[in-house]
């Protein structure tokens, strides 16, 4: 991957692209794995809540009004729990090894790297995939924004992952996935 990573930087263009301020952050390696990989994780989450969605179907099992308007809890919610679930053990492994290359399996070192992707993507879970799905697909369909509800449903979830994906990648850079002297110093 650093191989591939060095080669499209010698290409005189991207090189460039690499000098410009606001890019110079952004292109770095690390980052470039960790979108590479959230669009994985996207992917096994979207996957995951495919085929789920498709075995459980879109019963309601409650319906409620909040403020005035409908709100539908629904197997769809469901899905997309089971969705986070597998997608969080994929991008753990994936960050700890590719990304962030923590090397430490030492049993405190990995236990407390768990537990804080753990408890910050339950964090980003439970603000983005619960309350943030639900608000915008029910913005979504409360407005007619969509003819479809199909429609709408991906609409919110794709809407979603964007800012899934930023919240995630600041809360492993700056406190999940310490380089070891980083952690020491700390101690």
């Amino acid at each position: 991957m650093k191989y591939l990573y060095d080669k499209i930087f010698e290409i005189k263009f991207f090189n460039k692209l690499r000098e410009l301020p606001v890019l110079s952050k952004l292109l770095t390696y690390e980052f470039i794995l960790y979108a590479l990989f959230g669009v994985g994780t996207t992917l096994v989450n979207l996957t995951t809540f495919y085929l789920c969605d498709k075995a459980l179907g879109n019963t309601s099992f409650a319906d409620f009004q909040l403020f005035s308007h409908r709100i539908l809890i629904t197997m769809e919610d469901v899905s997309t729990l089971i969705a986070w679930i597998v997608s969080v053990l994929f991008a753990f492994v994936v960050n700890k090894i590719w990304v962030f290359e923590s090397r430490s399996w030492k049993i405190s070192v990995a236990l407390r790297e768990l537990f804080s992707f753990v408890g910050t993507r339950i964090v980003s879970f439970l603000v983005f995939e619960l309350l943030g799905f639900m608000l915008v697909r029910n913005f979504l369909l409360n407005y007619n924004v969509f003819e479809s509800d199909v429609v709408t449903k991906w609409v919110a979830k794709f809407s979603i992952a964007v800012f899934v994906i930023l919240f995630n990648y600041i809360m492993s850079k700056l406190f999940i996935f310490k380089k070891e002297d980083e952690a020491d110093n700390e101690s």
